[in-house]
This record gives C-alpha cells, structure tokens and sequence, in this order.
C-alpha cells in the first residue's frame, strides 16, 4: 500500500513539474553573406529541441530526459499524400470557414490567440544591422515605418541603421520567451467549453454525418 502510495505521489508532482515548468524558446539569425539560423524550444529537463541551420546545411537534435534521441528524417511518405486527397466524409475548408463564421466560433478562438500572446510572447527582442534598397525612396519608407515600431523598452531594440547608397541586407535578430502549459491548458479548456464553439462541433458532426449517408447511397443509383 505504501508503495502505491508513493507511486501516485511521483506521478502526481511529476505531473505538477509538467504543468508549471515553463516552456522557453529562443530563436536567432543572422543574413550577411549567407543566411544562418538557429532556435530551441525545451522544457527544463524534459525536452530540448534545437534546430540550426549553417552554410546550407540543416541539423536538428532533440533531448528527451536530458537522453540523445535521433528524429527521422526524410519524412516524405505516400501516406502524406493521402492524407491531403480529399476523402469522402471530410468537410471541405470553405464548409468549416462557414460554421467558423455563422456560430462566431472566431471570437472564442480569437480571445484565445490573443491570451495565449499574452502569455507567450517574446520577453526579449533585438534587432541590429543595416538594410538598404536599391530605390533611396523604399529605404525611407521602411525608415519611417521602423522609427513608428519602435519602443523605449528596454527589453525591445531595434537597431538598424539605413544604407543609402547600396542594396544591402545585413541583419542579425535573437528573441526568446516562455509560457506554461498550465496556463496553455486553462485558456483551451475555457475555449472548448465555450458555447460557440460547441454548436460549431454539432454542426459539423451533422455535416460528416450526412456526407457519409451521401457516399453510402450513390453506389445504389449507378
């Protein structure tokens, strides 16, 4: 008994460490003469993606446990593409753009876009280099639309600094931030329990429902 007692216990505040560790990512480039990336996403010591791209080549490595794992690679399969042939029953985007509209399933989603923002949006951004067009009268238009983004936070800088003489590009640019999925969770709960959102589900059952009875009774006709 104490045993599973200490078991529930282990599975209950690793399942709080899940919930409440904060899910950091990172993203950085740099375009001079060739154009290098560089991103990560992880979750303390449960997972670390990271993704780089140097000189044309591409790597990407993931942790699970702090353990090396291998990711597959060249995942282009048939079963990919048969996924994106129409299949009968389906509903066509044109026919769940029309439920999106007509329940105003759109403004849960929307608020839910916009608290997951919230939350998760880069604490840290910077922007330096310089940039140039060919026509002087683009760089002053992108000066100005610039100089209209611009803040006075600290955690937000912008330095990019007109070339005029010259088309040029050299921009180097590193954001990160973090959210949880405690809080991921508590906004999608509230969405999916949203009345909108639960007509917009009945209504497209019933759309499934009789395209498949459609399907079942044209072989009958023929």
């Amino acid at each position: 008994m104490n045993l599973w007692l200490l078991l529930l216990l282990a599975l209950f505040f690793s399942f709080i460490l899940l919930m409440f560790t904060p899910i950091r990512y990172e993203l950085g480039f740099a375009n001079h003469s060739n154009f290098n990336l560089y991103a990560t996403i992880g979750q303390g010591f449960f997972f670390l993606l990271t993704l780089e791209k140097t000189a044309g080549r591409f790597d990407y490595k993931l942790r699970v446990f702090n353990i090396p794992c291998s990711l597959p690679r060249n995942s282009r399969d048939s079963k990919d593409n048969k996924s994106k042939e129409y299949r009968p029953g389906s509903s066509s985007p044109l026919t769940l753009l029309r439920n999106l509209l007509h329940n105003k399933t759109y403004q849960p989603l929307l608020k839910l876009i916009r608290k997951l923002w919230h939350h998760g949006k880069p604490q840290r951004l910077q922007i330096k280099g310089q940039y140039g067009f060919n026509e002087p009268h683009n760089t002053s238009w992108a000066n100005i639309l610039l100089l209209l983004l611009s803040s006075d936070s600290p955690h937000y800088q912008i330095e990019l600094e007109p070339v005029w003489d010259e088309e040029k590009f050299a921009i180097e640019a590193f954001l990160n931030g973090s959210i949880t999925l405690a809080v991921v969770f508590c906004h999608l709960l509230v969405f999916l329990f949203s009345p909108p959102f639960w007509k917009f589900f009945m209504e497209l059952s019933q759309v499934r429902k009789n395209q498949k009875i459609k399907t079942r009774t044209i072989p009958a006709f023929k």
